[in-house]
């Protein structure tokens, strides 16, 4: 098994602490399936607060770096299909935040959201591909 490193944090939206916010890791210079089983993941607490588990509960992630995206589903919704409260921006597409795993405990600086009132623009191909 590939050895993991504790990882937490914390979401705030409008400066509150954001509670149902799931967290993502996407591998960019990581392992990634099918060498562990699935992307490193976690899910906010009432403070805003997580940890991330890969093989087992709250165990982390292997080292390296990854792409932190993050859905919040708004779950008083009475669409069918439940919308994300970031409307994308911080989906596999639109995230902008990168983090480094090390050795060792990791704690991902607070990760504060403004209030998102629509989605980003439209992204059609790669810049300078198209």
């Amino acid at each position: 098994m590939i050895p993991t490193h504790q990882i937490s944090g914390r979401v705030l939206y409008d400066n509150k602490a954001a509670e149902g916010v799931a967290i993502y890791l996407g591998p960019i210079e990581a392992p990634s399936v099918p060498d562990i089983p699935a992307n490193p993941h976690g899910i906010t607490g009432k403070d805003g607060r997580f940890s991330i588990s890969t093989f087992g509960e709250n165990d982390g992630a292997p080292p390296g770096k990854y792409k932190l995206m993050m859905i919040w589903i708004d779950s008083d919704s009475k669409l069918e299909s439940r919308p994300d409260r970031f409307f994308g921006w911080y989906d596999a597409v639109n995230s902008k935040i990168v983090v480094q795993i090390k050795e060792g405990e990791n704690v991902i600086p607070e990760i504060k959201v403004p209030v998102i009132t629509g989605p980003p623009d439209a992204v059609n191909g790669i810049v300078g591909r198209n």
